[in-house]
């Protein structure tokens, strides 16, 4: 029997059209986001702008700082980051305002009534750049709520939607390949090296890596002397929140 006319070829199309990729789907968690694991400085005004609004309104202000963090870590454009934490803000009302350097980012909430710095030096790490601007796009057009926004963002910190490559490649020792190949291509590209210039820059691409690799195995204090080194042969370190 067919349903308004419809004939059972119809119905069945109708049902794969509705299963396609290209549907969109709103996904509402019902997984709750745990607050207790942010740094200290964010979770007390996280506290305040809860018992002021409500916790949607925190946990977007929660989404905004992290997005800029991995954002700034990732490509180091100012202005496009900027762009998309605009989108945030506007869309959700969130009364904030931000200061992108080029390693600190300052972040001041109430009209100034809180400021959170955080140092970022920039990892150039393309996956994050692509997968973090899809989760803000996600949230802003309501595909997604902010406590699934937040837990897809910390899944793809923890590497769960990377391929084991990728993995690979995101911390040492299979990072230490990148170093030599980034800057002779570097040395070949931007100023016109020639093949000797590619290797010299190579041998001191890998230098910097395996400087890197011991003061991150180090860690502790050795990890600030991170914070200062070029950027190209860079690591991301832990946020330091002042």
């Amino acid at each position: 029997m067919t349903t308004l006319g419809q004939t059972p070829d119809l119905r069945a199309k109708l049902a794969i059209d509705r299963k396609s990729v290209r549907h969109v789907v709103t996904f509402f968690s019902e997984r709750r986001f745990d607050v207790n694991v942010l740094p200290a400085d964010t979770l007390r005004v996280y506290k305040e702008l809860e018992g002021k609004y409500n916790e949607d309104y925190a946990l977007t202000f929660v989404f905004i700082m992290r997005t800029a963090q991995e954002l700034h870590r990732a490509w180091n454009m100012t202005l496009l980051t900027s762009m998309t934490l605009q989108r945030i803000k506007d869309k959700f009302n969130i009364r904030m305002t931000w200061t992108l350097g080029v390693v600190k980012l300052k972040f001041r909430v109430e009209d100034g009534g809180h400021e959170i710095q955080r140092i970022i030096p920039y990892d150039y790490d393309s996956e994050y750049q692509d997968v973090y601007c899809r989760i803000a796009s996600a949230l802003v057009e309501g595909h997604i709520d902010i406590q699934e926004a937040l837990f897809y963002q910390t899944e793809v910190t923890k590497g769960e939607h990377t391929a084991r490559s990728g993995l690979f490649l995101r911390d040492f020792p299979g990072r230490i390949i990148l170093y030599p190949l980034e800057a002779a291509t570097c040395a070949l590209i931007f100023f016109q090296g020639k093949l000797d210039d590619a290797m010299v820059a190579a041998l001191c691409g890998f230098a910097a890596g395996l400087v890197e690799w011991t003061l991150s195995s180090i860690g502790g204090n050795a990890t600030v002397s991170l914070e200062f080194r070029q950027p190209q042969f860079s690591i991301a370190p832990e946020s330091h929140g002042k």
